[in-house]
């Protein structure tokens, strides 16, 4: 993208780099003395990347370059206008999304390990705004990760943006680091905050015949349909945990749905939501399969098609199936959960959207619990929890 060009103007590909860069900028006076440098006339601008450089030598001392790594994020989010066009996402409006994209925070290194933030419902690279600076401000934490923000249209159903952002993930390191040697490629972090919980757990799982033996009993097809159903529908009923995936931070998420998303607003923001027409395509092709082909019969296709709200309600069969699936045992796995009903057990509480029973992961290296409500990745002890996994990592 040019400088200038609004981040959220119609993307094309599944991927790029930061429009804006953090420079450090030095000014050299001609002369090799006091005197000269006082009287000299000329001076000479030089640009430094910081992510590449440190210090400057001075007659052979190494001098420490002042740098400000969040300066060209701001600036980025600043002129993105992502507050207006993640409603408009979730809405489904014109010059909303229709697929998932990467954004690269800063030029791609491949000897740092990358961390793959997803957000939330009707949310955006925004919702990251403060773990992104705690993780390019911190010295520790820049010198070994660089940020990939992937941004989807949360209207389309999980399946769909799962299957998507496997993609766009693949096409970037593809693009990156097409030999898959670099350490870019491996021990990658995945942060997910509410749906992007959701999707992170399905890009750390396999799913084995789990998701075609719930079509198979929800559709009643036979054994045939459902052979010719996995071949046909690879990367949305069947997937292996994404390779190079080692540990994943999963905040506020309804991995087993929420009854939130079957109440009387959401009911009415479902029916107000309009699907990116490569989802429906791709929805609509699946469900034809299901029940029989191309030759199928209209009348034998859902009545309606699932969007983003209705793929969180906890009777939806594909999340309820998604639960069940075994996460790799290679990914070692965190939970930061929001209670916002402190005056209930932890079992019975909710952060006001998302129950604990959902949110709560067995098998978690750890889980911590914080008295607030669901945006909670945005709390200091949400982002202290994360710099202390990021660091152990």
């Amino acid at each position: 993208r040019g400088i200038g060009e609004k981040p959220t103007a119609p993307l094309t590909g599944s991927y790029s780099e930061m429009p804006y860069r953090p420079v450090t900028a030095i000014i050299a006076f001609a002369g090799s003395t006091l005197e000269e440098v006082l009287h000299t006339r000329e001076a000479t601008l030089l640009g430094y990347d910081p992510y590449q450089h440190e210090t400057l030598d001075v007659h052979d001392i190494p001098v420490p370059l002042a740098a400000n790594f969040t300066s060209a994020y701001g600036l980025w989010l600043a002129r993105s206008d992502f507050s207006t066009q993640a409603l408009r996402n979730v809405l489904g409006k014109s010059g909303s999304l229709d697929a998932p994209y990467v954004y690269l925070t800063q030029p791609f290194d491949p000897n740092r390990q990358v961390i793959v933030m997803l957000h939330g419902l009707a949310s955006s690279p925004e919702a990251w705004i403060n773990v992104a600076n705690e993780v390019m401000g911190d010295e520790a934490l820049r010198k070994r990760y660089q940020v990939w923000q992937v941004y989807y249209p949360t209207n389309a159903p999980l399946a769909y943006n799962h299957a998507s952002i496997r993609a766009a993930l693949a096409a970037t390191f593809q693009h990156f680091d097409p030999e898959g040697t670099a350490a870019s490629s491996r021990d990658i972090v995945i942060i997910g905050h509410s749906m992007g919980g959701v999707l992170g757990r399905l890009l750390v799982s396999s799913s084995g015949s789990v998701l075609l033996d719930a079509v198979k009993e929800l559709r009643q097809i036979d054994d045939a349909q459902v052979k010719k159903l996995r071949a046909e529908t690879d990367g949305f009923l069947t997937f292996e945990a994404y390779p190079g995936i080692s540990r994943a931070i999963f905040i506020a998420a309804p991995h087993k749905g929420t009854p939130f998303a079957s109440n009387r607003l959401s009911r009415i923001l479902s029916g107000l939501i309009t699907m990116p027409v490569k989802a429906v395509d791709h929805v609509m092709r699946l469900n034809r399969q299901i029940v029989g082909g191309s030759q199928a019969s209209s009348a034998r296709l859902p009545a309606s098609l699932p969007n983003g709200v209705d793929s969180l309600k906890d009777s939806n069969p594909f999340i309820r199936a998604a639960a069940e699936l075994p996460i790799s045992p290679s990914v070692r796995y965190h939970s930061i959960v929001a209670n916002h009903t402190p005056r209930t057990t932890l079992e019975d509480s909710d952060d006001g959207l998302v129950p604990y029973r959902s949110a709560h992961l067995p098998g978690a290296e750890s889980e911590l619990v914080i008295p607030y409500s669901h945006s909670v990745q945005e709390t200091p002890e949400a982002i202290l929890e994360i710099r202390r996994i990021l660091r152990e990592q």
